[in-house]
């Protein structure tokens, strides 16, 4: 009893302000063992005196050894890895959490019975991971004609996107107006996930008027990532995705030869050979397949 009630106690864990602001009294934060409040009251946990943070902004709550955040406040938004918080959801080490400009915390979690941080990231790291960058076709186009309606498509499009993303291990890494970039573990995941979406993506589609359709350009490429202390992405594995991205017809799906070359053996999927292209300012050649689906 006492072995298995031990087990299903929540690890612990810290909140780590990602940029050294006024509004942050703390190195770090520490996490209650039930719930966490966020926000401007003097009664939360961890009280954040910005004008754009609510009286109580959030709420981090423990289910067993899962924490879960939720949103509190009806009119300040929350992001989560750059992805607006609409519904409540798990969250793991490494992720970030944005409450207004410059007010954002990466969460860690202490292995058990330990003192440290799961994924401290006081350095820069690098990693291997399979890169999705994506935008929106004609996003400027759709914003002119209705800026309400539009942002409405992309939340619910977001919503899709990172649905399925977690669903194989992916995780939303940035969201930066109407482009995003998804970091994957394997190149099958994030061509899985980019099917997954894409094609709901399309059903959702299907009702509307063909000037207020909302597609996705998707560009996959895998390799060496550069990870800050602040969790910000970078490399030349990112630069090609997005460049690859850009080439992509509305609704398809292009990958690098060498997301090509670890997908061999799946039967399930079909590649067409597109080209070999010198993408600009890369001193290298990168082959590019189009995704069948």
């Amino acid at each position: 009893m006492g072995s298995s009630a031990a087990h299903n106690s929540p690890p612990g864990g810290i909140l780590i302000p990602t940029q050294p602001k006024p509004w942050f009294q703390q190195e770090h934060y520490s996490l209650q063992r039930d719930k966490t409040t966020v926000g401007r009251g003097s009664e939360c946990h961890v009280r954040i005196n910005h004008p754009n943070v609510s009286r109580n902004h959030l709420e981090l709550s423990w289910r067993d050894e899962t924490l879960i955040v939720s949103q509190l406040s009806p009119v300040n938004p929350t992001l989560i890895n750059g992805v607006p918080l609409s519904t409540p959801r798990p969250l793991r080490a490494g992720d970030r959490i944005e409450l207004a400009d410059g007010v954002e915390f990466r969460v860690e979690f202490f292995d058990r019975g330990e003192d440290m941080p799961t994924e401290p990231r006081r350095v820069n790291e690098r990693r291997m991971y399979a890169i999705l960058h994506a935008d929106v076709v004609s996003y400027s186009r759709l914003v002119e004609k209705d800026d309400a309606a539009t942002a409405r498509q992309f939340a619910a499009c977001l919503d899709i996107i990172r649905r399925e993303s977690e669903s194989v291990g992916g995780r939303v890494e940035n969201v930066a107006g109407d482009s995003m970039l998804i970091l994957f573990t394997s190149a099958s995941s994030a061509v899985a996930s980019a099917v997954g979406w894409q094609q709901k993506i399309r059903s959702l589609n299907q009702g509307l008027q063909p000037e207020r359709r909302m597609e996705f350009r998707v560009g996959i490429n895998s390799g060496d990532v550069l990870i800050t202390p602040t969790g910000s992405v970078h490399g030349d594995a990112v630069n090609i995705a997005a460049r690859i991205q850009n080439l992509a017809s509305p609704g398809g799906i292009l990958v690098s030869g060498v997301v090509w070359d670890q997908l061999q053996g799946y039967e399930n999927l079909r590649f067409q050979y597109v080209r070999t292209n010198e993408l600009r300012n890369l001193s290298r050649v990168i082959r590019i397949y189009n995704l069948e689906f």
